[in-house]
């Protein structure tokens, strides 16, 4: 072998060793100066978002959450997904049902996307499943059933109902009304929020969007 073709098969191999790193510096790079506000990303694409980006984003494996026996649950061990974070300080309300009643039609017209992505309420305290439903919140939303337990049951079966510690549910939601939802990557990121202001089609047009644009 020639002198030439060492150096030619040198310079190959430091290529495929050096790409991949440098993809991950390039990536890490943007990641920081995103988030930092210093680049508009979706500016600079051309496309703009229904919901409230939170800068900087928040990592949900940073938080210990537990379901409604006190058993550690970690919300990203299952398969990675996109996930619908709803949730309620105290008991859910009539805005927080409003959340959950949103959140299940936007996930059910995903259609053929509608396995990518997951929902998950979370409360700052257990919730009473035997808890009486309000009239204005049966009428509207719940149908057929008179408790909270029923409710989820009936209209929200196989969502998990998880709950964090007072303090780590202000950390992560800072005060957030019931009324707000956030949306967190496959990653485990909580990178956006929306309102029950926000038009249900605006926000299946964000995650549409996301999910055409992103493997998880």
């Amino acid at each position: 072998m020639t002198q030439s073709n060492v150096k030619a098969n040198r310079l190959i191999l430091l290529s495929i060793i050096g790409l991949p790193v440098t993809m991950i510096l390039a990536a890490t790079w943007l990641w920081v100066y995103v988030s930092s506000g210093e680049i508009d990303l979706v500016g600079a694409l051309g496309t703009s978002n229904h919901g409230r980006l939170l800068a900087p984003p928040e990592q949900i494996d940073d938080y210990h959450f537990e379901n409604q026996f006190g058993a550690k649950v970690d919300i990203t061990q299952a398969e990675p997904k996109w996930t619908f974070l709803v949730r309620a300080e105290g008991q859910c309300d009539v805005d927080c049902m409003r959340a959950l009643y949103t959140t299940r039609q936007i996930h059910t017209g995903l259609g053929k996307e509608f396995g990518r992505v997951r929902r998950v309420f979370v409360s700052a305290e257990q919730q009473d499943l035997e808890a009486p439903l309000s009239a204005q919140s049966v009428d509207a939303m719940a149908t057929g059933v008179a408790t909270f337990g029923d409710y989820l049951e009936t209209y929200h079966k196989g969502m998990p109902v998880l709950k964090l510690a007072p303090a780590e549910y202000e950390a992560l939601f800072s005060g957030a009304p019931n009324s707000e939802w956030f949306l967190v990557d496959p990653a485990g990121w909580v990178m956006m929020s929306y309102t029950l202001d926000t038009h249900y089609k605006d926000v299946t047009s964000d995650l549409k969007f996301l999910l055409k644009n992103s493997a998880g």
